[in-house]
């Protein structure tokens, strides 16, 4: 997999063939639905690997980067390096984006989930895209209908009009959430409180009958990253245990009829506070914006009526620390994908879109409750770019 460089350390997500939309792709492929975008090249790399396959499971750990898988396997061998697959996240590297793509197999620009921040003109207000919640308007899932806020099918709906079963496993801390229910649309869903119960519950879903494929979400990796660092131990014994317990819980029941496919969203880069840049509206550049930046910390969308100003503030104070482009420059390299552009996708986009380079991070004081995390994602670097996929079959 060689990727596009786009900076000194950032490269454009490979939406051609490796990324999250193209593995989707491959799944719904295999199973008849005609793809919407290019297969992830599986049989390339592992020839026969879709041969009597009736049933596919992702099982996916949120802040699994390829960095930190490499980091577990050099201290313990749990798993044979031809297993392991790579792909690319998606832009902005994070949680909304990344797991929209990978569960409706359309790129962030179609999907229309393109941060986890968002401006919705609809409502004059920024958005939370996981909480679907308003700093001003509280929670505004009410105020839309699923497709007016996800605006792709997701892959459960298309393999279940033809036949095949989906399923979820998720937290029930997160499960029936607003996020949760666009994403699932089309699913059985069901929801565990405990590895324990999370592991029985997922071999009960391995023991169903017929064509199925199935998404496990395992979140609190990527909490104790951003609380802790990617780098701390708490990090690397979070990972290195959960995918202990899958080898010992999971890959022992997987059929013959079954592929298992372990894999991140995003991964993660640590972001020491030295390097954290702080704006308010007692700054400058905030004489600019028409409402405070969305996206997040790494990646940012500047909405403002004078973009031009804004590229020479940032080009001027911040040349070392960040990378910006006009929006129609982003999507003209294809940041958030290619080809079916939705016109209500690109008004979720700022008029500029600021990318931090190295591991510097960017924060707008505005609800008062921003606070420094240890490690982030939403950039382009490789760390937080660059997945694993983790390939079983019997």
């Amino acid at each position: 997999m060689e990727l596009e460089k786009i900076g000194e350390d950032t490269f454009k997500p490979d939406y051609d063939r490796f990324s999250l939309v193209n593995v989707s792709n491959s799944i719904l492929a295999h199973f008849g639905y005609k793809a919407i975008h290019p297969v992830y090249p599986f049989e390339e790399q592992m020839p026969g690997l879709f041969g009597g396959v009736d049933k596919i499971i992702i099982f996916l750990i949120d802040a699994l980067g390829l960095h930190s898988l490499q980091k577990i396997l050099d201290r313990e061998q749990l798993f044979e390096q031809e297993n392991i697959l790579l792909a690319t996240s998606v832009f902005p590297s994070t949680t909304s984006a990344s797991i929209s793509s990978l569960l409706t197999a359309c790129t962030p620009i179609e999907h229309g989930i393109v941060g986890y921040i968002l401006y919705l003109k609809e409502l004059g207000a920024l958005v939370n895209m996981i909480e679907l919640s308003s700093p001003t308007l509280g929670k505004v899932s009410s105020n839309f209908s699923s497709r007016e806020i996800l605006f792709a099918e997701t892959i459960f709906e298309r393999l279940l009009s033809i036949g095949v079963k989906g399923y979820v496993l998720t937290s029930k801390n997160i499960r029936g959430s607003g996020f949760s229910n666009l994403i699932h649309t089309g699913a059985s869903v069901r929801s565990y409180q405990s590895f324990g119960d999370l592991f029985f519950k997922l071999r009960e879903i391995l023991q169903e009958d017929g064509k199925l494929f199935g998404f496990v979400y395992w979140g609190l990796l990527d909490s104790i990253g951003h609380r802790m660092g990617v780098d701390s131990q708490a990090f690397e014994s979070e990972l290195y245990w959960l995918l202990r317990m899958i080898n010992k819980e999971v890959i022992p029941n997987i059929g013959n009829n079954t592929l298992f496919l372990i894999m991140g969203d995003h991964g993660q880069i640590a972001t020491p506070w030295e390097k954290e840049i702080w704006w308010s509206w007692k700054d400058e550049i905030s004489t600019f914006f028409t409402v405070p930046p969305g996206g997040e910390m790494r990646m940012m969308h500047i909405y403002t009526r004078k973009p031009k100003e804004v590229i020479e503030y940032i080009q001027r104070m911040c040349a070392d620390k960040a990378m910006v482009f006009m929006r129609d420059q982003a999507l003209e390299m294809g940041l958030f994908g290619g080809s079916g552009f939705r016109e209500q996708s690109v008004e979720r986009l700022g008029d500029v879109i600021l990318i931090a380079k190295s591991n510097y991070s960017f924060y707008f004081k505005f609800t008062g409750r921003e606070e420094s995390l240890r490690s982030k994602h939403g950039g382009l670097s490789l760390e937080e770019l660059v997945i694993p996929i983790v390939v079983f079959r019997r």
